[in-house]
């Protein structure tokens, strides 16, 4: 349960600039009392932190975009004077074999640096990486300001469809009772999903909902179709 607590509180960190005030103050409050009250039910928290993920995905989306935007921008202007001459030198190298910015957080770059580059890289990185969160929080309140704002709208539109389409799976699987197995696939399908929207569990591409009542509906047709085998071999043995 606490683990869990403590996604809420990461959740709650990553909540990036211009989110609700509102929704921001009741989501710490939450937070305060999950924190000092008794154990609450596990369910219950994932069940609160699902309904902030809906609220902040279109945020946590819209705000990405523009960290990316960022990264293409300043992120080697930040970097390289933080390097050793020689440091630097090697990532110049890197750069021109087809390494990129982005390739050092990967293990691309246990390959070409040595360990103890390596080690300075990282820590490099880790306050270069502060610097484009801060400039990018910078730019969307200001200079970046309308277009932020108008891509969260566009992601509620997307959010709200997807919404939509898993509700109507989720009521679906509640009402599958030939296939029981079927049904708890598409309910651990939604469970992922919903649990990638706020840190629970890897983040799950929305798009994976729409092909989802395809792909059920087609599941459901061949197991239908296998049925219908079964019984009539059962009939032709009895004959």
């Amino acid at each position: 349960m606490q683990s869990t607590v403590s996604l809420f509180r990461h959740l709650y960190e990553q909540l990036p600039p211009l989110f609700p005030v509102d929704s921001k103050m009741k989501m710490r409050q939450t937070l305060a009392y999950l924190e000092s009250a008794p154990p609450v039910a596990l369910e219950a928290i994932e069940t609160l932190m699902v309904n902030v993920g809906y609220e902040a995905w279109p945020w946590l989306e819209a705000y990405q975009e523009f960290y990316d935007t960022a990264v293409g921008q300043m992120a080697e202007k930040f970097l390289v004077p933080k390097l050793t001459p020689e440091l630097g030198r090697r990532y110049e190298d890197f750069v021109v074999y087809g390494g990129t910015f982005t390739d050092l957080y990967s293990g691309r770059p246990a390959e070409f640096f040595s360990g103890e580059e390596r080690i300075d890289l990282a820590a490099a990185l880790v306050e270069t990486r502060r610097e484009l969160e801060q400039f990018t929080d910078n730019q969307v309140v200001g200079l970046w300001r309308d277009k932020y704002l108008s891509r969260v709208v566009e992601f509620s539109h997307i959010l709200a469809e997807i919404r939509a389409m898993v509700e109507k799976l989720r009521d679906l699987g509640k009402r599958e009772s030939d296939h029981p197995n079927l049904a708890n696939e598409l309910k651990a399908e939604i469970d992922a999903f919903e649990q990638g929207l706020c840190f629970l569990g890897p983040k799950v591409a929305p798009e994976k909902m729409n092909r989802l009542l395809d792909q059920y509906q087609g599941r459901r047709d061949e197991l239908n179709r296998l049925r219908g085998i079964e019984l009539a071999l059962t009939f032709d043995y009895a004959e």
